[in-house]
């Protein structure tokens, strides 16, 4: 899994670029030197988030939880950050049938949940039911990455075979998310949503499990003794380094970066920009990981049938206005790519999205005129009456969210576009985001190694990113279309074409390509992640 070749730290910010580039391609790593000496075990390993825990459900992909769940939970199949290849995890084996409709798998012997119940064929399908198919009595709904799922068949304790009603080159992909197949004990799967969104109630194979949870400002976990099957490549066999790992939300920057400093904490996520070489400077160590799937953007909400940006040419004009370099050169830093496509720079089969994405102010200002807003007497443009003015909240999952935002604030009024900006905490978020008629964009990137995530997010019957009022049947064909597409040339092009819809429709600004840059104290050895950014602390361990 992960490789002493692979095993990078950076010591020096001067050194933060070279890494952030050597990741890109892999969205994963191990930070180590190679020269640490030997693991020791044992230890508490203190971690610090700047997002509250909450909403624990299996499929719940905000980004503090799954860095806890991840150690909780395991998947059938590995996908190796480094390389892309997939390899059997709880599966012993795998077989995929020459149609491609069907997936066998042999399940290792004597792997066990935490609750000391076996492994076997009957939770994988119970699980992998409730993801494809949902329980409406349990309040589970069909999980948005399970497309063409036709059941799971039990042919004896230790095999099971995943069929699909069509071909879906992705879905072994999927297979390996940790947020669409995480394998979970019977226990949880039989309790309602309610009762799966409890971190306290879930039960997995995987090296730690629950100590103790202090609210949604903290999580506990302590190693398990007797686990001893991780991924084929790990860096040791048995249970983990690390006798326990102490989760705790921080919000404010400074306090996470100082943290590092003094030795309260030993990890930090989401370092902010201006903080990186403080980090570094400080003896720390810098880890940006480049995170596969979509790039971060703002996606255009189209339920409302009266909003301005049902027009194309609104839309166009704020993809024009938007400088994705000033972005970057005013509130980020190098380890954001600047985005050239709907899929951040790594992930497989991306497409070249670049002329769409280039800033033009005047073409800005010739499309909104020819879509008849003028520009009023404070320069905010007019039409009917009514100002071009539109609601922006900051998204209280990413750091940056709030930097990025107020330069596009800024970029746009030079367009005529009022932007009001607020932050709403994370509660009153997802309620506005539920609910708010003046929503008309959201902020947000979802996270696979794999190009179909882009059917997952816009599909009509996946996660319908859009909204869209009025139903784009042209899209829909162009999504699922790349999922029978198991050449890789004619898979690409396939791609192309639905990014070339995304942009030519308007339907989503990039903002930057998603990094997550984690700060480690110069004690932590063998940190990972997965193949999206997840932690993995499997191989982590802490010098005296």
């Amino acid at each position: 899994m992960f490789t002493n070749s692979f095993q990078r730290a950076v010591k020096s910010a001067a050194a933060v670029t070279v890494l952030a580039v050597a990741l890109a391609a892999c969205g994963g790593a191990s930070a180590s030197d190679g020269t640490a000496g030997t693991p020791v075990d044992g230890g508490t390993l203190t971690f610090y988030d700047p997002v509250d825990y909450a909403a624990w459900k299996p499929t719940n992909s905000l980004w503090s939880n799954s860095q806890v769940s991840n150690n909780l939970a395991e998947r059938l199949i590995w996908q190796d950050p480094e390389t892309g290849e997939y390899r059997p995890w709880l599966a012993e084996s795998y077989q995929v049938s020459d149609d491609h409709l069907s997936y066998t798998f042999t399940l290792k012997s004597g792997v066990t949940f935490s609750d000391g119940t076996a492994l076997n064929a009957g939770v994988v399908k119970a699980n992998f039911d409730q993801h494809g198919i949902g329980d409406p009595q349990k309040g589970i709904t069909v999980d948005p990455f399970w497309t063409d799922y036709a059941g799971t068949d039990v042919v004896d304790d230790r095999t099971v075979v995943v069929k699909l009603a069509k071909p879906n080159v992705g879905f072994i992909q999927i297979l390996s998310n940790y947020r669409a197949s995480s394998i979970l004990g019977q226990s949880l799967l039989d309790r309602d949503l309610n009762g799966q969104s409890d971190i306290r109630n879930w039960v997995g194979t995987g090296p730690f499990v629950v100590e103790s949870v202090n609210g949604t400002s903290g999580v506990t976990l302590a190693r398990r003794d007797d686990y001893n099957w991780a991924p084929e490549g790990s860096g040791h066999s048995g249970r983990a380094y690390l006798e326990k790992i102490v989760f705790k939300t921080v919000p404010e920057a400074g306090t996470r970066v100082g943290a590092l400093q003094s030795g309260e904490a030993q990890i930090a996520r989401n370092i902010a920009p201006y903080d990186e070489e403080t980090v570094a400077a400080g003896g720390g160590v810098l880890l940006p990981i480049s995170v596969q799937g979509e790039t971060n953007d703002l996606t255009l909400q189209l339920k409302d049938p009266e909003a301005p940006t049902q027009d194309k040419r609104v839309r166009l004009a704020l993809q024009a206005a938007t400088d994705r370099t000033e972005i970057n050169q005013t509130v980020l830093s190098p380890n954001y790519p600047v985005p050239s496509s709907a899929l951040v720079q790594g992930t497989p089969l991306r497409g070249d999205s670049s002329s769409y994405l280039t800033y033009d102010l005047d073409k800005a200002k010739s499309l909104l005129d020819e879509a008849g807003w003028k520009p009023g007497a404070d320069g905010v443009r007019e039409k009917d009456g009514k100002r071009l003015a539109f609601h922006l909240r900051v998204a209280p999952y990413y750091q940056v969210s709030q930097s990025v935002l107020e330069v596009v604030q800024s970029q746009w009024r030079k367009a005529g576009v009022d932007v009001t900006l607020t932050r709403p905490s994370l509660t009153e978020y997802e309620s506005q985001l539920a609910s708010a008629p003046d929503w008309y964009f959201t902020q947000g990137q979802t996270s696979t190694a794999e190009p179909s995530v882009l059917r997952t997010s816009y599909g009509s019957d996946r996660q319908n990113g859009t909204k869209n009022f009025q139903k784009d049947e042209k899209f829909d064909q162009l999504l699922a279309a790349q999922s029978s597409a198991f050449d890789p040339n004619e898979r690409k092009t396939a791609i192309q074409a639905i990014e070339d819809h995304i942009f030519g429709e308007g339907y989503s600004i990039p903002l930057y390509d998603e990094t997550q840059v984690f700060g480690l104290a110069s004690s932590v050895h063998g940190f990972a992640t997965e193949s999206t950014g997840r932690s993995w602390f499997y191989d982590t361990w802490v010098s005296q």
